[in-house]
This record gives C-alpha cells, sequence and structure tokens, in this order.
C-alpha cells in the first residue's frame, strides 16, 4: 500500500489516480470565530480519511490521528497512518487533519510580511522587523474543529483521538468538550500541564532549562556505558568534560576549534563558539542517530588536534546540510501559527528579561536556543519592554486572549480513558511535567527511558531498522483494538525495547565524520564519497 503525493491530493478532493478504497480527501468549510468580520466567514479545513478495508466502513471504530507543531501538517502522520491501518488488520477508519492556518487547510501567513519569501532577512523565519507589518494583515486566531467533524462527519461509532506534541493539549480540549463518541485519548509527547501550580506549568519560555535537564540525563549515559566512557580520561567523564570545554571556547573564542564552530550558522553568524556549541549539540539530541555523536564531538573539540580540526569541520558542513534539508511537508508549515499559537498560550507574561533567557541557556551545557525568542514574542504581544521596541506599532499585536479553559486541568469524561506516552529522554516535552497532567483515574502512563519525542515513531523493537516496528504503534493499537479499555491494553512490547547504545550506526559514524573510527580516526573523504 503506497501513500498518494500530498502534494497531489491538495490539488484534489479526492485523487482519481488512488482506488477509492485506499483513502480519501477532503476540504471541508468551516466557520471563523468572529464570521461578522470577514467578507468570507468560512475556511477550507483539509481532512483525509483511509475508510476500513476489513469491515464496514459505516460501523467500526474510528482513529483521528493529529499532528502536532504547532504550526505543522498531517502529512508526517502518512507513515504512521498506514503502519496502524497494517496492525489493526483494516478495522478501522483512520483519519488525519491539516487543522485550521496551516497546510492544505486555509494557511495563516502574512503577504506584509516576507517571510514565506526568499526576500525575509531570516527566510520562512519571521524576523521581528516584519511583525508590525504583519499585524495590520491578520486578526484571526487558531480554532479547533475535530469535535464537529467527529460528530457530522463520521458514522457515530466508537473513535478514538490521538495527539502528538503539541495537539495533546488540542486532545485535552477535547476532554472539555466532550464529544461523546469518543471513549479514548492518546497523549504522545505530553505538551500540556493545565491546571499545575506555578513553576510546574509546561512554558516554552522555559524551554532551554527543561532541554538542558533532558540534556544533562542523556550525558550521563555515556558515563555508564564502557566504550562511551573509556574516551575520557578518570576522573574526567563527558558530563564535566563539555562545561570544561564551553568554558574553554568562553576564554579563547578564536581558538582553533572554536573557530571551526564559525561553520555552523544556526544562531547567526555573530554567535559565540560556545553558544553555538550548545545549540548544535542540542538539535543532535533531538535526533536518535545524531545524538549518539555527541560524545565524539566534544571529545575532538577538547583534544582538537590536526586531524580533529579536519574530522570537525567536515562535521559541521554535514550537520548544516542536516539543519537545512528541506521535505515536501515544510511547504505546509505555518511559521506564524506556530509564533501565535506559543505567545499566546505557552509563554510566560510577563515575559523573562533578555538577561534571564540568556542565562537559561548558559546555565545549560546542551541546549536548543529558544532564548533569542524573547525579541519576537514583544514584536508579537505589544508588551511593554524596556529593552526592546518591536512593539511600537499602531496596530494591533499578533496575539489572542487566554480563553476559560486555558491551564484548567482537563477531567476524563466517565465515558473515556487517556494513554499517556512519554520518554525519559524527550527534550521537547520533558517526562517531568506529566505529574501535572489530566483531573482523574481512567489513565495510565507508559514510559519508554531512552526513546526521542514521539512514541508512536521511534520506538523501534529493532534500533538497527527505523521502518520495524515501533512499540508505541503496537500499544497504540492495542489501545483501539480494545475501544479505549485500559483492561486489556497490551504494553508487553515495553519489556522487549532494546537496551540503549550509547555508539552511533556505522553508515551513520560514516557519513558524519567520513573516518573508520569517530574517536580517533583521520579524515577519510573517500568512505563519504562511496555513500
Amino acid at each position: 500500500m503506497t501513500t498518494p503525493s500530498p502534494t497531489k491530493e491538495a490539488q484534489t478532493k479526492r485523487n482519481p489516480s488512488v482506488p477509492p478504497s485506499m483513502h480519501c480527501c477532503a476540504t471541508l468549510e468551516s466557520v471563523r470565530r468572529q464570521s461578522r468580520e470577514f467578507a468570507d466567514p468560512t475556511i477550507d479545513v483539509f481532512v483525509k480519511r483511509m475508510p476500513a478495508t476489513n469491515g464496514g466502513p459505516k460501523t467500526t471504530t474510528n482513529v483521528w490521528l493529529l499532528q502536532g507543531g504547532p504550526g505543522y501538517s498531517s502529512s508526517v502522520m502518512e507513515n504512521p497512518l498506514l503502519s496502524l491501518l497494517y496492525q489493526l488488520n483494516g478495522t478501522a477508519n483512520i483519519y488525519t487533519m491539516d487543522h485550521r492556518g496551516t497546510g492544505r487547510s486555509t494557511f495563516l501567513d502574512c503577504v506584509a510580511a516576507e517571510a514565506t519569501t526568499t526576500g525575509s532577512p531570516n527566510g520562512k523565519e519571521i524576523d521581528p522587523s516584519e511583525v508590525a507589518s504583519c499585524a495590520q494583515d491578520l486578526q484571526d486566531n487558531a480554532a479547533t474543529d475535530v469535535v464537529t467533524f467527529i460528530s457530522q462527519y463520521t458514522n457515530g461509532a466508537n473513535t478514538i483521538v490521538y495527539g502528538a506534541s503539541y495537539e495533546t493539549m488540542l486532545v485535552e480540549r477535547l476532554m472539555h468538550l466532550n464529544p461523546p463518541t469518543v471513549t479514548g485519548y492518546v497523549l504522545d509527547g505530553v505538551a500540556t500541564a493545565s491546571g499545575a501550580p506555578p513553576g510546574k506549568f509546561e512554558y516554552m519560555s522555559m524551554w532551554e532549562t527543561d532541554y538542558g535537564e533532558v540534556g544533562d540525563r542523556f550525558l550521563e549515559l555515556c558515563s555508564e556505558d564502557t566504550i562511551c566512557s573509556s574516551h575520557f580520561k578518570q576522573p574526567q567523564t563527558l558530563p564535566t568534560a563539555l562545561p570544561e570545554l564551553l568554558a574553554d571556547f568562553d576564554k579563547d573564542p578564536n581558538s582553533t576549534c572554536a573557530t571551526v564552530m564559525d561553520n555552523v550558522k544556526t544562531l547567526g553568524d555573530d554567535a559565540l563558539p560556545s553558544f553555538t556549541l550548545r545549540d548544535m549539540l542540542g538539535e543532535m539530541l533531538m535526533d536518535a542517530d545524531l545524538r549518539k555523536l555527541i560524545p565524539p564531538v566534544v571529545y575532538r573539540s577538547q583534544r582538537c588536534n590536526e586531524q580533529d580540526v579536519d574530522v570537525l569541520t567536515y562535521f559541521t558542513k554535514r550537520f548544516m546540510e542536516y539543519v537545512t534539508a528541506t521535505t515536501q511537508s515544510a511547504a505546509y508549515y505555518s511559521p506564524l501559527l506556530y509564533y501565535l499559537i506559543v505567545f499566546s498560550e505557552m509563554w510566560e507574561t510577563p515575559t523573562p528579561t533578555l538577561s534571564e533567557m540568556g542565562k537559561r541557556f548558559t546555565d545549560k551545557n546542551v541546549t536548543s536556543g529558544l532564548y533569542a525568542f524573547d525579541l519576537l514574542y514583544c514584536a508579537f504581544s505589544k508588551e511593554d519592554s524596556d529593552e526592546l521596541h518591536y512593539g511600537n506599532y499602531s496596530a494591533n499585536g499578533i496575539i489572542y486572549e487566554r480563553d476559560e479553559y486555558w491551564n484548567k486541568s482537563a477531567k476524563i469524561p466517565s465515558q473515556a480513558s487517556v494513554l499517556l506516552l512519554s520518554s525519559k529522554l524527550d527534550p521537547q516535552t520533558p517526562h517531568k511535567y506529566l505529574l501535572e497532567a489530566l483531573d482523574g483515574d481512567r489513565k495510565e502512563l507508559v514510559t519508554f527511558n531512552t526513546s526521542i519525542h514521539g512514541a508512536l515513531v521511534w520506538t523501534q523493537l529493532d534500533p538497527e531498522d527505523v521502518w520495524s516496528p515501533t512499540c508505541g504503534g503496537k500499544i497504540l493499537a492495542s489501545f483501539v483494538k480494545n475501544e479505549g479499555d485500559m483492561e486489556g491494553l497490551d504494553k508487553s512490547c515495553v519489556d522487549e525495547m532494546p537496551a540503549f547504545n550509547p555508539t552511533a550506526s556505522v553508515d551513520t559514524e560514516t557519513y558524519y565524520f567520513s573516518t573508520d573510527d569517530v574517536y580517533d580516526g583521520a579524515l577519510n573523504s573517500s568512505l563519504s564519497s562511496s555513500q
């Protein structure tokens, strides 16, 4: 079974080249919240359905797979959708949607800003200087449409709703609305801690701190591994070597290996080498393969002999190819919607100062440079700031008021149960916030120890095969088969998860380091050219 091209799906309501039994795509009209203010009171919402192939689609269970973000479309859910359909033996109707503002739904962008064109100073990323002109064009906000589609366009049968990452906030909102046919909710990579007291709410503005804590946990895994720890002379370990390296870069930003960081542009051209290294390692931590190269990157950067410089220079160029690579799904991403939701619902108010945001970044060894979002927050929100003046424009800010459900813990509906999936090595949605999630007893948490963000996709039972079945997928399939009943939930695969191996595969090592020994080998360009 193959997945039709998302581009072709967007062009027509149904792709005639694919048999009708395989998928249905439709663009449905939905009403704007404040429709009287608009000449056209409707927007389009793209929905895709894979009908049951075993049993009647009019009576079988329905499953909704909702992609996270915010700002991302459902196109990345294609493979999980097909995998789930296979594991269920075709016994369910499976739906995905591009929530309003993204992808093939009515897209939230701003023609006054250049951010979606090549003329923008930051490419597709929005520059703070562009926000003022954008505010004059934009007055709408994102809302959820899932309840409407479940009630009006599905068969009225038992329904399971799965949300990943940011969409776990949407799933929690569905619990507040309590559609009666939904008997199970699945939250994978939980991005919400509604109802939590101060200090335990999952703010994106706390990203550097939360991310860095997971980074510290990863570094400790090297200390516990015989091969990895053998490269750091006792009493030094990877957790002690990295902060020493960062301090060395700060003392001499013009040292040989510090200047190698000039090849990495994730924080711009003028970032300090120690900042760039932190951010680069943070990007690597999110990737199941690249994170295993963190130990040799630190090891070589600290030793910094002639061979190390050659290998690190090669690696940084490969790394930049990785972070700048684009996919078809990237065209469906709305950065404007991302910032709108993050700053409206997931940011501390008043915002921390620039110095506080910077300190959160430098206090950690492995993190990701969200501290610079403070500039954009002030531009979007128009919050008064003695430091920044991006909000000094006459138009309204690009932000919406928090509604009555914001930070209100959802009570699990009486007819439903909740499955929570999380990993202790997920830096994007930290495991620690799960303790504050949801109000009710009909919930179960399944914890993975070392997988990355997204249990449905990244809990491979065969660590050498990225396409092998995932434990998260098996547990979701069991939850669907049991119609949300926890009594029969099969989570036995958790005990079958392979032990974490901090050594990267030969292919990964060769591609990114072009050497036969990532710790001590010389650069050999013939190795990478053969890949």
